[in-house]
């Protein structure tokens, strides 16, 4: 077992308005991957469309702890693309916070 805080993950689910989801994913790749891979805190990050909704987002964020998730709202390039997907999105984005029991290729046990 590790020591420290316990990780920390959040399930998102994004909902463009009807037939803009595709712009929607446009403002993410223009503003996100680069602030995401350079973020220390994250653990793991998908991006995925939704087969059953053809307008929905989801995000699976694995973070290395509660404080860590918190940072990353400060984040630049996280708030330009909140701002910039506002007229996308058909209401707030949903997140779920979960708990990471496992994960392949984590070094810690969650």
């Amino acid at each position: 077992m590790s020591s420290g805080p316990p990780a920390h993950a959040l399930v998102l689910r994004h909902r463009a308005l009807p037939g803009r989801r595709e712009q929607l994913i446009e403002v993410w790749r223009k503003n996100m991957p680069e602030a995401v891979r350079e973020n220390d805190g994250h653990v793991a990050y998908v991006l995925c469309a939704s087969y059953s909704d053809p307008d929905e987002l989801l995000i699976f964020q694995h973070y290395r702890d509660a404080a860590a998730a918190q940072e990353f709202l400060g984040n630049p390039a996280y708030l330009r693309y909140l701002e910039e997907s506002r007229d996308l999105l058909s209401g707030p984005p949903e997140v779920e916070p979960v708990e990471p029991l496992w994960s392949k290729g984590s070094d810690r046990d969650a």
